[in-house]
């Protein structure tokens, strides 16, 4: 019994893990409709979940083409709920690309200037050893 409802509750906690990063994600990809897409990505992942349990339940007494059709309803939204979840981690991917290409502009105008700078440092002490030789000569 115990581990029934073990198993039930893994279930539920990865479905709903599963729906909310797809959600976001799918949010990420279709930026322009934020609450369409938490409403019709709510209702796919709690229908999909309904759809499941309700074929494992009634798997023997439904016909076949019911079987099939709705076989293929859950496997398409299986597909749309990986999709989103991609674009979760996409769009995760891409922010912290473009911050460490920020931070990589900023370093090499670092270097530019470091180097510019040594340049400087370097024909100022070419120039003050020419002065001190001069001022010796005098």
């Amino acid at each position: 019994m115990f581990l029934n409802i073990l198993a039930l509750l893994s279930a539920i906690s990865i479905s709903g893990v599963a729906a909310y990063y797809s959600i976001a994600g799918l949010t990420a990809i279709f930026s322009g409709a934020v609450v369409p897409i938490i409403i019709m990505g709510t209702v796919l992942e709690v229908g999909k979940i309904i759809t499941t349990v309700w074929l494992h339940g009634n798997w023997n007494k439904i016909n076949t083409f019911i079987k099939y059709y709705l076989s293929l309803a859950v496997l398409v939204l299986m597909f749309v709920t990986s999709m989103g979840i991609f674009g979760f981690l996409s769009r995760a991917h891409i922010e912290t690309t473009s911050s460490v290409g920020d931070n990589t502009l900023l370093i090499e105008q670092v270097d530019q200037n470091l180097a510019i700078e040594q340049n400087r440092i370097r024909d100022t002490k070419r120039l003050l050893h020419k002065w001190m030789m001069l001022l010796m000569d005098c």
